[in-house]
Formats: C-alpha cells, structure tokens, sequence
C-alpha cells in the first residue's frame, strides 16, 4: 500500500505537485547527486569504526545499505574541489622542501621538486584519481591466494581512499581555522597514511599478523616510490622547468 504522501500510480512524490520551492530544488539535488537518503553517512560512519567490516560486506553482495563506491568517491572528490578552490587553494609560488636524491644532478632535483609540489596542488585532483588504481594492483599480487579480483579491490579501494581524502581535509580545514595556518605536511601523509594501513590491515585479517602488516608496508612502500620517485622522475625527465 502506499503513503499518500506519494502517487499510487507513478509513485512520484505528491509534493511535485504543489508550488516549486528552492528548498526543494536542493533536497532533490542532494538526494540525485549525493545519495543522501541511502546511507551516504552511515557508509562514511562505518568505513570509520569498521572499514574492514564494509568492504568485506560489499564484496559479498550487501550493498543497499551503503553508497555505491564510485558515487562515494565522487563525493570526496566534489568535496576536495570545492575546499581546494574556495578555502585552501594552496599557492605555488613558495615550494617545500623536497626530498633530494643523491645519485640525481642538482638540477633534476630541483625539477623533481617543482613537479611533486605541483602534483600535489595544482594538479591534485586527477593526481589522486590516478593514485587510486596504485593499491588494488599491488594488493592483487600481495594477496593473491585471497582470490580477490581487480574490480573488488578497486571498489574496496574507492571506499578506503575517499574516507581518507575526507579525513584528511576535514583535518587541513579545521587547522586552518583554528590556527590561521596551512598543517605541516608530514602531519598530512602521516595521517593518510594511517588511514591506509590501518583499514586494509582490517580487510586483510585472514591473513596472519605479521604477514599482513608486512604486506601492506610493502604495498605503501611501492606507492611510495611510485609517488614520490618514478611519477616526478619521468616528468621532470621529459617536461623539465630549467
């Protein structure tokens, strides 16, 4: 039977029937877009408290009750756009200081240094969605006697990912208002990081404990690299400043 605040028809809510609000505009725009009404805060409340228990859930077909992973990362994505342009915005002109490799002339170093900060401000947002596919590749390889797939991984990954980009700029956000002042980046990877490690140590727990954790200090360790070596490497290899 149905409520009667819906057609029993079409099922179209019978609110589209009376005078068009603005309020209503927005509620079907956070309910389009966001998914609000289908568990957009239960799925980001769990993946905090329980992250191991919501991939593991979602793989094994219990989804309903929490935002589709790729909406999910939509969302975080849409909100670190909206706070890197209006709120943080960080500016190029001042680089940090980069790690420099002994072995590489002074010269690429300091390309190497440009193009890392340049990475991770200017082109931050496709950065990470290319940062993404990094872990279920490695992971796939670590774990494979687990008999997970790429696609499950991935999906894994987008919940893991999204909720530690959140995490992290709800950290940067309330630094800034507190102190007037940008967290120092170190504090940044360091929470990033922890979130990472913390819920695939959880994911992965029918793997024993030492076995595990080495696996996804490797994994972090092979993002690493690729992060923080081989991608500014090649850039400022064949896109050089000076």
């Amino acid at each position: 039977m149905y409520s009667k605040s819906y057609c029993s028809t079409c099922g179209q809510r019978d609110i589209a029937n009376k005078r068009l609000r603005f309020s209503t505009i927005f509620n079907d725009f956070l309910d389009n877009a966001f998914n609000i009404h289908k568990g957009l805060f239960f799925t980001f409340w769990n993946l905090i408290i329980k992250p191991g228990k919501v991939g593991e859930a979602y793989i094994l077909g219990q989804r309903k009750k929490y935002v589709n992973p790729v909406r999910y990362l939509i969302i975080a994505v849409a909100i670190q756009a909206f706070l890197d342009f209006w709120i943080l915005r960080p500016e190029l002109v001042e680089q940090p200081d980069f790690i420099s490799f002994p072995f590489l002339s002074e010269q690429m170093n300091t390309n190497m240094a440009y193009w890392n900060h340049t990475l991770a401000t200017k082109y931050s947002l496709i950065h990470n969605l290319s940062m993404i596919f990094i872990f279920p590749i490695t992971f796939l390889l670590l774990f494979k006697k687990l008999g997970y797939n790429f696609t499950e991984l991935l999906a894994v990954n987008f919940y893991y990912f999204s909720t530690g980009l959140i995490l992290t700029l709800t950290t940067l956000l309330s630094f800034y208002v507190i102190s007037g002042i940008d967290i120092p980046i170190p504090i940044i990877i360091l929470i990033t990081m922890s979130y990472v490690v913390w819920t695939n140590m959880l994911f992965f727990k029918k793997i024993p404990f030492w076995s595990r954790l080495l696996k996804v200090l490797l994994a972090m360790l092979i993002f690493m690299l690729f992060r923080v070596f081989l991608i500014v490497y090649l850039l400022s290899l064949f896109v050089p400043i000076t």
